[in-house]
């Protein structure tokens, strides 16, 4: 009898080999397991009651149960599975601090009404516009606590099919009309415009690598890949059709919008990866036996410094120039619009190289190859020369 009223209630345990006090057992059909994080048995029948209140507010009053960002965030961390998620977590840990603690529904960019003083989510904002951070660093951190709001109202479900969180307002990002005013009278950050690199940046830049970089830097140029497309690169994913056509079959999860992407060799990608065989058994590109982390760091970093002290607009160039560089040269190429987009992995509908079609897909796959093969000469400083383009 005394067994089956506590099972009914709450009540305060301490588990096997531990100090700490947590709250067990069932209310109103609603079964809890809670730490108290305390060792004090008296700070823990304090944390019982109150629990116990909140979930009587719950379901004797509807009210509904308030839900902190940390909650949420912690969720979200520990559920998704995106490339993202590193960033991310990155993120959320400079947004805690702000509004962890806050229930979701009391987060928001602005002032408050009633004291007419900055949110705890736009002192975020003001307090990273300060430290010189960038509009699109702070846009991509209010993006995620979007997302995570998102989820929340919209997928996640918590007993009885009801939401997570009933609402959440949407924090606002900074437009770009804005961010001149911002960064003239608070210190943000300028947004760097993409900027390719002109041939003879190329040919000073190039030079200046070490040369375990060289062979990615150049691939790179050559079929429009992005960072980490590049140092995850594997063998398994290399086709070849004879010798005419040979291409990476990226899988899903390893490309950004998480779609199968070709990836087509022009005669110098081909080159380069022939030469690159029996470094790795796993990875094209690698560095003493071990496959490539990130091309931005300090080996680039100080190429790109020397390089500047010639041209010193190769400092206004970062690793993703290499993916610009291939678009504009696409571009001044003349190559159709719908083939440039699935050259860069864009997938149009109307570019077709699915397996369920094979004859079209081949022959498409062949007039890639076709396209790749006309920016051989930005890499040949003969033609460059014949172009205008180096002196």
């Amino acid at each position: 009898m005394g067994r089956k009223n506590r099972e009914q209630g709450l009540h305060l345990i301490k588990r096997p080999g531990s100090k700490i006090w947590h709250v067990q057992g069932t209310l109103f059909g609603e079964r809890v397991r809670e730490s108290t994080q305390t060792e004090s048995r008296e700070e823990a029948e304090i944390l019982k009651a109150k629990l116990v209140e909140e979930i009587k507010k719950i379901h004797l009053y509807g009210e509904r149960p308030k839900v902190d960002f940390n909650t949420c965030a912690a969720k979200y961390i520990r559920e998704a599975s995106i490339k993202s998620l590193d960033r991310d977590e990155c993120h959320i840990r400079q947004l805690s601090p702000y509004i962890g603690t806050l229930d979701m529904t009391d987060i928001y960019r602005g002032e408050d009404p009633d004291t007419v003083q900055p949110t705890a989510l736009e002192r975020y904002v003001r307090d990273r516009i300060a430290s010189s951070v960038s509009r699109a660093t702070i846009n991509y951190a209010l993006k995620t606590f979007n997302k995570i709001g998102r989820l929340a109202t919209e997928e996640w479900r918590r007993k009885g099919g009801k939401p997570f969180i009933e609402s959440f307002t949407r924090a606002y990002l900074i437009k770009e009309k804005e961010e001149s005013g911002l960064v003239a009278d608070h210190g943000l950050k300028p947004t760097k415009e993409p900027r390719p690199l002109f041939p003879d940046e190329q040919i000073v830049l190039f030079n200046e690598l070490p040369e375990h970089l060289k062979p990615v830097f150049e691939f790179g140029i050559n079929t429009g890949c992005r960072d980490q497309e590049l140092c995850n690169l594997k063998w398994d994913w290399l086709k070849k059709i004879d010798d005419t056509l040979w291409y990476f079959e990226l899988p899903k999860g390893s490309t950004k919008n998480n779609q199968n992407r070709p990836v087509v060799l022009n005669s110098i990608a081909k080159s380069i990866v022939k030469s690159l065989v029996g470094n790795n058994p796993e990875y094209v590109f690698s560095y003493k036996g071990r496959k490539l982390g990130s091309l931005n760091k300090s080996a680039y970093r100080k190429a790109r410094e020397r390089a500047g002290k010639v041209i010193p607009d190769i400092l206004k160039t970062n690793v993703h120039s290499l993916r610009h560089s291939f678009g504009e040269r696409l571009t001044e190429s003349d190559i159709p619009w719908d083939w440039k987009q699935a050259l860069l992995g864009h997938n149009p509908k109307e570019v077709t190289w699915r397996y369920s079609h094979y004859y079209k897909g081949m022959a498409n796959m062949l007039k890639l190859l076709k396209f790749v093969e006309m920016l051989v000469k930005y890499s040949s400083l003969d033609e460059m020369q014949k172009m205008g383009r180096v002196a």
